[in-house]
C-alpha cells in the first residue's frame, strides 16, 4: 500500500485521528522535529505539540535530544496492536457480563401472552439485526423462504457467520420452498447443511411463497424485499406463532423432501 492518502485514511480505522495519522506517516520517513512537522503538514504549530504527546501516550512516537535540539521519531508501528488487543479483552468482558445479566433481565419481565407487539425494521442494517433475533430460537426455527441469506442481506461473510452461529447454538432449522435452490450446497458450514438445515418443496399451486417468514419462540418475523426496498417486521404474539406453526406443519406433510444433501 504505497499511497500516501490510503494508508492514512486505514491508520483513521485503528483510531488514530486524521492529523495524529499525518504526522506519524511523517515520522515514519524519519526523525523531525515540532516546527517541520507544522510545515509539512499545515497543522498548527501548538496542536502539533499536543498531537505528539498524544501519539506519544500510545507509544508510536518518542524523543531524542542532542546537539542540535529536540527531535520526534517513530516508534514500531506495532504498538497499534496494544490498543486492538485491549478492545478484544474488552469486547470478551462485555459478551461474559451481556450473558450473565440476560437471563437475569429475562426474570424481571412479567409474561403476557396476549401481548401483540409489532417491531419494523429496514434495509440490510435491520434484516441483520432480525437474523440476529432467530439466534434466541429455543429448538426449532421454521421458514417460508425460497431465499437464501445471502440474498436478503448482500453479505456472504455475515451469512456463514450467521449459520455458523446457528450451529452453536443447536437448535435445528426446516423450510419450505417451491423450487428447490439451484445449488444444493449454499453454505460452506457443513454442520449446519448436514445438522441443522432440512428442506422440503412444494409446488406454487398449493402454496404459492412470495415473501420470507420465520417462526421462532412467540414471533413471526416477516422479509419483505424487491429490487432495493427491504422492509422487516416481528409479530411477537404466543398465539399468533402458534397458528402459523400449525399452517406451516400442514404443508409441511404435504411437501417433498428437496435435494439439498
Amino acid at each position: 500500500m504505497n499511497n500516501k492518502d490510503e494508508i492514512i485514511k486505514k491508520l483513521t480505522e485503528l483510531n488514530l485521528s486524521k492529523e495524529e495519522a499525518q504526522l506519524y506517516v511523517e515520522l515514519l520517513k524519519g526523525p523531525s522535529t515540532h516546527l517541520r512537522l507544522s510545515h509539512i503538514t499545515g497543522i498548527n504549530r501548538t496542536k502539533v505539540y499536543r498531537l505528539i504527546e498524544q501519539l506519544e501516550q500510545r507509544s508510536l512516537v518518542g524523543k531524542r535530544n542532542d546537539d542540535r535540539g529536540t527531535f520526534i521519531l517513530a516508534r514500531d508501528y506495532a504498538s497499534l496492536e496494544i490498543a486492538i488487543i485491549a478492545q478484544e479483552e474488552q469486547l470478551k468482558q462485555q459478551r461474559k457480563i451481556f450473558q450473565e445479566i440476560g437471563p437475569e433481565l429475562e426474570l424481571l419481565k412479567i409474561p403476557d401472552s396476549n401481548k401483540f407487539t409489532i417491531n419494523t425494521y429496514e434495509g440490510t442494517d435491520g434484516f441483520k439485526q432480525m437474523q440476529w433475533h432467530e439466534l434466541r430460537t429455543k429448538g426449532e426455527i421454521l421458514v417460508f423462504g425460497n431465499v437464501t441469506v445471502e440474498e436478503l442481506v448482500d453479505d456472504r461473510r455475515w451469512s456463514e457467520k450467521f449459520r455458523i452461529r446457528t450451529t452453536e447454538l443447536g437448535y435445528t432449522m426446516r423450510e419450505l420452498v417451491n423450487i428447490p435452490y439451484e445449488n444444493p450446497i449454499f453454505t460452506d458450514v457443513k454442520d449446519f447443511m448436514q445438522n441443522v438445515y432440512t428442506s422440503r418443496s412444494i409446488p406454487k399451486e398449493q402454496l404459492p411463497i412470495g415473501t420470507p417468514i420465520v417462526i421462532y419462540n412467540d414471533t413471526v418475523a416477516i422479509y419483505q424485499h424487491k429490487h432495493e426496498q427491504r422492509v422487516g417486521i416481528e409479530i411477537v404474539n404466543k398465539t399468533f406463532a402458534k397458528t402459523m406453526r400449525h399452517i406451516f406443519e400442514h404443508y409441511w406433510q404435504m411437501a417433498k423432501i428437496a435435494n439439498v444433501s
